[in-house]
């Protein structure tokens, strides 16, 4: 069965900026994995419960290098990782407002609380329940990854360039593909793009 096809990039990006989620797929040649993305501006605990019910991956946030580094949250060291391996920083919990940090309101107001430029270091728990990925600080130019594609669909929709990312898995608990995954996307009617429309829309937007 072939991929999903892809939704209009310009539907896409309405969807996205008024908080819905989309599935975003990489290359089949790179990781060929279907990831469920929201905006972290839109969280809700409604919308990170979505992820961890119909996504069913590990969820986590994309958001800027340079952001991470403002919040004082440090980078993983990574060792034994694969060729363009994720990012990943300390995991995080907001603590105003919230109680253990671990249910999906509490995710979602930690994924809002990085969104906020008001917030401050001392706001956030460190180790916590929801782990930021680093953009790469060339974004999609530099890594097509993931984590990037779901960083500029933010910016294009114009939005804090932050967005919740959660693979997609199949009922067995393997990667959806095929027909799992198509079923996932129409039982939740949910739009599909793919990182390299992501860049081209990037692209032209700069051109523009």
């Amino acid at each position: 069965m072939q991929r999903p096809t892809a939704s209009p990039i310009e539907s896409v990006i309405e969807a996205f900026a008024r908080g819905e989620a989309v599935i975003l797929l990489d290359h089949p040649e790179r990781e060929g994995e279907a990831d469920m993305i929201l905006a972290a501006q839109h969280a809700t605990g409604a919308g990170i419960n979505a992820l961890a019910t119909v996504a069913r991956g590990l969820i986590t946030v994309g958001v800027a290098a340079q952001r991470l580094t403002d919040l004082g949250i440090p980078m993983v060291r990574p060792a034994n990782c694969r060729e363009n391996y994720p990012h990943f920083a300390e995991p995080v919990d907001y603590t105003i407002g919230t109680t253990t940090g671990a249910s999906a309101f509490d995710i979602a107001a930690t994924a809002r609380a990085l969104t906020d430029v008001d917030a401050r270091p001392e706001d956030f728990a460190r180790p916590g329940h929801l782990l930021p990925l680093a953009e790469n600080e060339a974004g999609l130019a530099g890594r097509a990854g993931h984590t990037e594609g779901a960083v500029a669909l933010a910016r294009l929709a114009g939005l804090y360039p932050a967005s919740l990312i959660c693979e997609v898995l199949a009922p067995d608990g393997r990667m959806a593909s095929g027909e799992a995954l198509h079923r996932i996307i129409d039982e939740n009617n949910l739009l599909v793009t793919t990182v390299q429309y992501v860049a081209e829309a990037v692209r032209a937007a700069l051109h523009a």
